[in-house]
């Protein structure tokens, strides 16, 4: 006989950062829930990210509801391992009721309530359900990848934990945002001859007059952005891999693409397309550079403006560019490269991630997959999401921030739906 479904008030959908601090404040509010996580707490920190992997916010930014960093190294960046454990015990100390290696299979609505069918072919009937499976969807590869030779490893920045894991030869990293110019690194420092793809991504500077640059950013109101006060020209961010880039890791650095190049890394230009062992780019290599060079000058601009305007005594600048980066590299960049002259056998495509909600029996996702929703909230009764880049603002996806929309939604819930 088949079972009758499991009844429950809220499911929370993932047991990261985003779904543990609604947890925590449904709790809170007495409103009984339950979390469930495919594999386990911190899922996608665990799985997704590389072995040398850091965050880019200092430690002081990580302030999870009644669990902030509480170390001996504020200024310092947590790595991955480090993430992972913070969010394991953030999870026992709020005692949040997860379930762990469920993994949700389709999400229906019928009548008023929330059938949610698990891969184990249970099923699971709730009023509520909180989507909080994680700020980035599936990984992007473009089509033409495809077209490349069979010889030639595949692999994405998702996928990637270290330079041991790619068979010998050259690599080949296409996309210098945030994952892509950290791993181009770390192939570099372990030896490896490395070509990169270099995109249209700003330069964030680590540290200017004294300061880290997010500390800056939360001097100056970056981190309060939202939706309400953000330029309506720019639209709602969504994540295509192109954060600035930077590093936390070796106790926080600047990332100097021209000093790859210095050092022995081939930069190229945007990829267009593949062909066998072609890889087809765009000349645009220096244009490139130049707008990564002008984020990171842009940023010492406001940084000194708003130093003035407030009559802030601050020293001048301790950390200025290495000289003479400007004569890396030439004026090289070419249209086509061969993959197997230049011995490149692996290729790391950080091309960023996309959105896929397809096992939700729901129209919810607008032209580019992005679900429709104001600060979490659906069209659909009981159906929220928690944990989206732009959700609301700046923080919305960051540990310096996610506690500000899990606190709006776990009180809608319990404002609409009790205990």
């Amino acid at each position: 006989m088949p079972q009758c479904p499991e009844e429950h008030r809220v499911v929370i959908i993932g047991a990261g950062g985003a779904g543990l601090c609604t947890s925590h404040f449904l709790s809170q509010r007495g409103v009984q829930h339950i979390v469930l996580e495919r594999g386990q707490v911190a899922n996608t920190w665990a799985t997704e990210r590389w072995d040398s992997f850091h965050l880019v916010n200092p430690n002081w930014a990580i302030q999870l509801p009644s669990f902030h960093y509480g170390g001996d190294d504020p200024d310092g960046f947590l790595s991955r391992d480090e993430i992972v454990a913070h969010l394991q015990r953030y999870a026992d100390h709020i005692n949040a009721p997860v379930r762990a290696g469920v993994d949700v299979a389709s999400l229906a609505r019928i009548g008023e309530t929330y059938h949610l069918t698990l891969k184990d072919g249970k099923v699971l009937r709730s009023q509520v359900v909180v989507v909080a499976t994680g700020a980035f969807g599936p990984p992007r590869r473009p089509a033409y990848a495809a077209r490349l030779d069979r010889s030639i490893t595949q692999i994405h920045s998702a996928e990637y934990k270290n330079p041991g894991q790619l068979p010998a030869g050259a690599v080949l990293v296409v996309g210098s945002a945030q994952s892509g110019a950290q791993i181009a690194e770390d192939l570099q420092d372990a030896g490896r001859r490395v070509y990169l793809c270099v995109s249209r991504v700003g330069r964030r500077l680590r540290r200017y007059r004294g300061r880290d640059s997010s500390w800056w950013s939360r001097e100056m109101g970056v981190f309060d952005q939202n939706l309400d006060n953000l330029d309506p020209a720019l639209g709602r961010r969504r994540p295509s891999g192109g954060s600035t880039h930077v590093s936390g890791g070796k106790g926080g650095h600047d990332i100097f693409l021209r000093a790859f190049c210095r050092d022995g890394m081939r930069l190229l230009g945007s990829a267009a397309g593949a062909e066998g062992h072609t890889l087809f780019l765009k000349s645009n290599l220096l244009e490139n550079l130049r707008i990564a060079d002008g984020a990171a000058e842009n940023f010492r601009q406001k940084v000194d403006r708003y130093i003035a305007e407030n009559g802030l005594d601050i020293p001048p600048d301790d950390n200025p560019d290495p000289p003479g980066l400007d004569r890396w590299p030439g004026s090289e960049s070419p249209d086509r490269i061969n993959l197997e002259s230049e011995g490149i056998t692996s290729i790391v495509w950080a091309t960023g991630f996309g959105y896929n909600y397809d096992w939700i029996d729901l129209p919810v996702g607008d032209k580019h997959g992005y679900p429709v929703q104001e600060r979490g909230v659906t069209r659909w009764p009981g159906l929220y999401f928690m944990g989206l880049q732009w959700m609301y603002g700046t923080n919305s996806a960051q540990f310096y921030g996610v506690h500000e929309d899990a606190l709006y939604i776990a009180t809608h819930i319990a404002e609409r739906y009790g205990t």
